[in-house]
């Protein structure tokens, strides 16, 4: 029996297919079954995120912050000064002789109105430090990212030695392996199996080394850092650093406009002369309105008296003990002023010191590059001779030790060179790394 194939309707299967996958791919979009919680993916920080953390919940922070609110109250009490004072006492007892009961009361409202400035210069004073603890929570902050700039470039540095260290213990591992066949079969002197053995533990102890003390590091960092259980942070390329600037006028510039250190002592030096104008006030007379009422009984006194008129007191001669208070406040303000000189001098002339050494390591990164290409290229050779039986097997190794020995060498500088850029920004309120930023690594971070 002949049975007629059905012809397939092909437009409609790829639409009923075409409507399938777009139910399947909305369902997925809907609700995943397999995803998780943002939570549980953890956090990876970046060196500024971590750095912005840290400033949160810091105890120097803290601890300058405190100050900061004390002198904002200190400023606030200040400005009272302007205000009228009401002030009150009283006294009541038992008495022997012709009155048994004796009591006093006073009570008031006192307005200044004129102390020959002190007011004015009391509060313009406390105005100022307020002023200047804010610049020093600033640099309590530009010292902590400071710190914590510097333990990262540490960090950095052990993970690549650490890298370094693996691939050196790699190597003479697998030579290790080689020298002791050819010793077996007594192709080679006994020595030089001796010698591999030597070169091999060393260098398991410097991978030790260094290992450990990445670990300790990263582990200071997160603890410094304040990290969770949950958090991590990003380790960038170590040669991964900010451009060096050509002029060291860039450095000199950003940090006269943005290092506290030079307005600290301009307000240093103001809050000192208005406690000198505080001082020069006393040669004036202090006069104020005043209104009282006071009730007393007693025996020879029975009073019940409202007063209202003019308080006033005035310091007319002490034998020069205000004279000399002035005069010596006046040397130290002199004292201050050249105080600031001499730190701001000192502080440009560091500016410039690390500016030319991070010149001279820039150019030490650049001879280990030309170092590793020649090594490199020898242990190249060696291995080509080796093969051909050419040299000996301690040729080898020692031509490879030579370019680890390189390698060690290029990440040392740069290290220093990142690290004297991180003290140049530390100088600089951090703001010359911000434009700066490249994302070359070895000696081309540092062109």
């Amino acid at each position: 029996m002949n049975r007629k194939r059905k012809k397939l309707n092909f437009p409609g299967v790829v639409v009923g297919l075409l409507v399938s996958a777009f139910l399947f791919m909305r369902s997925l979009g809907a609700a995943p079954p397999t995803a998780l919680p943002s939570d549980q993916f953890g956090s990876l920080l970046t060196l500024d995120e971590a750095v912005t953390k840290a400033l949160e919940g810091d105890p120097e922070v803290k601890r300058a912050l405190a100050r900061l609110h004390k002198e904002e109250s200190l400023y606030k009490g200040s400005r009272s000064e302007f205000f009228p004072k009401l002030n009150a006492g009283s006294f009541a007892a038992f008495a022997t002789g012709d009155k048994h009961f004796v009591d006093f009361l006073e009570t008031g409202i006192e307005q200044p109105i004129f102390q020959g400035g002190k007011a004015v210069a009391g509060r313009k004073k406390h105005e100022t430090m307020v002023r200047a603890e804010r610049m020093k929570l600033g640099q309590a902050k530009f010292d902590i990212e400071f710190a914590i700039r510097v333990l990262y470039a540490r960090v950095l540095q052990e993970k690549e030695l650490t890298r370094i260290a693996q691939n050196e213990v790699k190597e003479l591992l697998t030579e290790h392996d080689r020298i002791k066949k050819l010793k077996e079969m007594e192709a080679l002197p006994l020595y030089e199996f001796f010698r591999i053995e030597t070169l091999l533990a060393a260098a398991k102890h410097t991978l030790v080394e260094h290992k450990e003390t990445y670990d300790y590091l990263l582990t200071v960092l997160k603890e410094t850092v304040g990290m969770t259980e949950g958090e991590s942070i990003e380790l960038e390329p170590l040669g991964e650093t900010p451009r060096l600037s050509d002029h060291v006028s860039f450095y000199l510039d950003s940090s006269r406009q943005y290092d506290p250190l030079y307005k600290l002592k301009d307000l240093e030096i103001k809050e000192k002369q208005f406690e000198k104008r505080e001082l020069q006030a006393e040669r004036f007379p202090h006069l104020s309105l005043s209104a009282k009422w006071n009730r007393a009984n007693d025996v020879f006194l029975d009073t019940n008296r409202l007063m209202v008129g003019v308080a006033g007191k005035w310091n007319i001669w002490d034998f020069g003990r205000l004279g000399s208070q002035i005069n010596a406040k006046s040397n130290e303000i002199e004292e201050t002023k050249w105080e600031g000189e001499l730190e701001v001098r000192k502080h440009e002339q560091e500016i410039k010191k690390i500016f030319h050494e991070a010149r001279a390591v820039r150019e030490k990164i650049q001879s280990t590059d030309a170092l590793i290409r020649e090594r490199q290229e020898i242990y190249k050779n060696e291995k080509t001779k080796l093969i051909a039986g050419e040299k000996g097997a301690s040729e080898l190794v020692d031509s490879f030790a030579a370019l680890e020995e390189a390698k060690i060498k290029q990440v040392e500088a740069t290290s220093e060179y990142r690290l004297l850029l991180v003290t140049l920004g530390r100088k600089t309120g951090f703001k010359s790394f911000g434009e700066n930023l490249t994302g070359h690594s070895g000696s081309e971070a540092a062109q």
